[in-house]
């Protein structure tokens, strides 16, 4: 109904690596990751040489559209799944619910959060920002669930039909308590997800060769029954940088890896240098890259379902309602256009923006 009502594309593009820190804060911003400094969910301080987790707004070096709106004298709200995305997204929030911080006069209404592993902690979600909707309308509401259900099942498994029934009955829900007259609701995703029964360990790779390296998996963030740290990219950290084009040949020709993107190539993905490894790899659609010391460098996984690479980029993109035609259809959309193209209809400043503004969209 939404897509009907507004504009729409299936086929919308997120920013590498396609993860869920990085591609929140592309969302916020409107920039790449060049610009606003997220580049994984952890990266290698190379001073400390230590894994550092990249979930504290301080990492991020632009201003986020709560911020902004800020600006109009609006008030703002987060509900969210994870408590790393309320840390990442502090500033310019006036109310920030997580599943270990959300008011009592609201969990008597919707019931405590059920256990972030299961197929109920988005249901919960929606329900809460249905309440907070209700109750506190907040002028920005900004609504971000979790992926485990999606690294869990496929999209035609009965188990997740109920499931996206279920969460677009109470998307729904979430709708109705605006007024698409006034009101515009935007729906996306921050990545897609691809099943990935085969893994390989670019670091046994280069070690099979005498080349020592340290990996860090992009996706790692705590949550490791999501993905067991097994994702589509991944950093690379040699002992030695001056073996970085010797490893890069060994590594194009490892199975499982797409593409090996040295450090001063990371601006042609619109990433910050200064952030990323010696070397970038991004997997192949049906592989995972993890980092293990010891056994093949190549082994098998059972039901694994990951992102993280050149291949989960694709994303759905929907706006309906003010200032948006119906019926219209987005055009080589990207992730980075949403912040644009809302602060444009706000009448706001956005000559910082890398995105543009979606001209196609509007009415």
């Amino acid at each position: 109904a939404l897509m009907k009502a507004g504009s729409s594309t299936l086929d919308g593009r997120g920013v590498l690596p396609s993860l869920t820190n990085v591609n929140h804060i592309s969302l916020l911003t409107g920039t790449y990751p060049e610009r606003h400094g997220l580049c994984a969910n952890f990266y290698l301080d190379l001073s400390a040489r230590a894994e550092v987790f990249m979930d504290q707004v301080a990492f991020v070096r632009e201003p986020l559209l709560f911020e902004r709106v800020k600006a109009l004298g609006w008030t703002t709200a987060l509900v969210t799944a994870k408590e790393k995305l309320t840390r990442l997204f502090r500033r310019g929030l006036d109310l920030s619910i997580d599943m270990a911080s959300a008011p009592a006069d609201l969990v008597s209404k919707v019931g405590p959060a059920p256990d972030i592993f299961s197929m109920e902690i988005n249901l919960w979600v929606l329900e809460m920002a249905r309440e907070v909707a209700a109750r506190h309308a907040p002028q920005l509401l900004y609504v971000a669930t979790t992926d485990y259900p999606q690294h869990k099942l496929p999209p035609d498994h009965p188990e997740m039909q109920r499931y996206l029934l279920d969460a677009d009955r109470l998307i729904r829900q979430i709708v109705d308590a605006y007024d698409l007259e006034r009101d515009l609701v935007v729906l996306t995703a921050d990545h897609g997800m691809n099943p990935k029964p085969r893994s390989a360990s670019p670091v046994r790779c280069l070690a099979e060769a005498g080349i020592t390296a340290t990996g860090v998996p992009l996706i790692r963030d705590g949550l490791f029954a999501h993905h067991r740290d097994l994702g589509g990219s991944l950093y690379l950290y040699l002992e030695n940088p001056q073996q970085t084009a010797r490893a890069r040949e060994i590594l194009a020709r490892a199975p499982g890896i797409d593409a090996v993107v040295p450090r001063s190539e990371a601006a042609e993905f619109h990433l910050p240098i200064e952030r990323v490894g010696d070397l970038i790899c991004f997997g192949q659609r049906h592989w995972a890259l993890g980092v293990w010391d010891e056994g093949e460098a190549v082994r098998g996984e059972e039901g694994l379902r990951s992102h993280g690479s050149l291949h989960e980029q694709m994303i759905p993109m929907v706006m309906a309602g003010a200032g948006i035609r119906p019926g219209s259809r987005i055009e080589k959309g990207s992730i980075v256009d949403l912040a644009p193209t809302l602060c444009h209809l706000l009448g706001l400043e956005g000559r910082s923006f890398q995105g543009r503004v979606l001209e196609e969209a509007l009415a």
